[in-house]
């Protein structure tokens, strides 16, 4: 074989291993690995014992899901993203591609950890107390309740290794096609969707947590139904976040590479924002209208339930405003028409009226007002892109 022969099989090579591991991730593993233990143990529904389906557990896998929520997440942005830029042959790829193999590892090395530990206490013990005090060891009664053989675990951290010695050896980062370019840059398209999740999908909702969880037990008992009942149950709400950033991204650099034809100009706006943003509200509608029964299922309390139903369509409107607003940032960043020191600026922005209103309607006992600042801060960051743009246009 040739040379240019050799290159184009390790680079297919290595589109099929990301492949594989975004189907491991996606679909046998799932990011609900923790999250369904801790629906069973909230429901009394794992044959254990009454030891055993203690808080002590519970923390454990909710310490656990918190670290893996996030590596899972941002492996699949990676993956997805590599795997695209691979088939589009757009700039910094292997950049890209090293990263995301580095997070398969990462993730399945985690996973492992989790499965290893399940019959050490003072992991229990030392997770426990992140989220309550007092913890004493000797109280724990560990239970084994991930997959006794995970092979898939492993599995996962064998594809990031051959991932990373399939970069190394594809010379994919040498390749001209595959070089950094005004054009197409793989790092900068991923940007837009990697800062919005970190900062929206995860630290931001680990804020308000600690917020509610330092105000009254009512506001956190809702907080709980939410989360765990009417949310965590749902797959599309539970991959949403990072499966819509992940799903714009790749729509809008298809857009920018010119693969399909009258995708240019409002035509690819449209799509580039309009698809996702559909297929992020028209759930969020049904299922708003098809809210799950709490009143008589968890609780006999008639004011939580309303509290509930209240903080469920806030928050039904929160991700639909959020997530639009993050589609709309990602395409004018990958169409060229925003750059990267304006993205920074407006983020910063966010941040900082995000955190200013939180604290000051932290004091409310209702959880709907908690997620109010961030419709505002999200509205705020699109102005400011809109204005930004007007102000000083970007010469493409």
């Amino acid at each position: 074989m040739k040379k240019d022969e050799i290159t184009m099989v390790r680079l297919l090579s290595l589109a099929v291993l990301m492949a594989l591991s975004l189907f491991i991730l996606l679909v046998l593993v799932g990011n609900n690995e923790f999250g369904q233990i801790i629906s069973k143990m909230n429901n009394n529904s794992l044959n254990i014992s009454e030891n055993q389906n203690s808080v002590y557990n519970l923390y454990y896998y909710t310490g656990f899901n918190v670290i893996y929520q996030l590596f899972f997440s941002i492996t699949v942005l990676f993956s997805a993203v590599s795997l695209t830029g691979i088939l589009l042959r757009i700039g910094n790829t292997g950049i890209i591609a090293s990263v995301a193999a580095i997070f398969n590892m990462m993730t399945g090395i985690l996973l492992l950890m989790a499965r290893i530990l399940e019959s050490s206490s003072s992991m229990h013990a030392w997770i426990d107390s992140f989220y309550i005090d007092g913890v004493v060891k000797g109280q724990i009664e560990t239970a084994q309740l991930m997959d006794k053989i995970p092979v898939l675990y492993i599995l996962l951290v064998i594809l990031g290794i051959l991932e990373l010695m399939m970069v190394k050896s594809s010379g994919i980062r040498h390749i001209k096609m595959f070089s950094k370019n005004k054009q197409t840059n793989l790092a900068v398209f991923l940007t837009p969707a990697l800062v919005t999740y970190v900062w929206e999908g995860f630290i931001r909702r680990n804020i308000l947590f600690e917020i509610i969880k330092n105000g009254d037990s009512q506001r956190m008992t809702v907080n709980e139904y939410l989360t765990g009942y009417y949310i965590g149950n749902k797959i599309f709400f539970n991959w949403s976040w990072m499966i819509m950033l992940l799903l714009a991204t790749i729509i809008c650099i298809i857009i920018q590479s010119g693969v399909i034809k009258g995708l240019s100009g409002r035509a690819g706006m449209l799509a580039g924002i309009g698809i996702p943003a559909l297929v992020t509200i028209i759930p969020s509608v049904i299922y708003a209208f098809n809210p799950p029964a709490l009143f008589g299922y968890l609780t006999l309390d008639i004011s939580l339930c309303d509290m509930t139903d209240n903080a469920f369509y806030m928050y039904l409107v929160t991700f639909c405003v959020s997530m639009t607003a993050a589609f709309i940032l990602i395409y004018l960043v990958i169409s060229g028409i925003l750059d990267m020191r304006k993205l920074a600026f407006i983020f910063i922005i966010n941040v900082v009226i995000s955190v200013v209103l939180m604290i000051i309607v932290s004091g409310k006992s209702s959880l709907a007002i908690q997620y109010m600042p961030w419709i505002v801060a999200d509205c705020a960051s699109v102005i400011l892109a809109v204005v930004s743009i007007a102000l000083k246009p970007v010469n493409k």
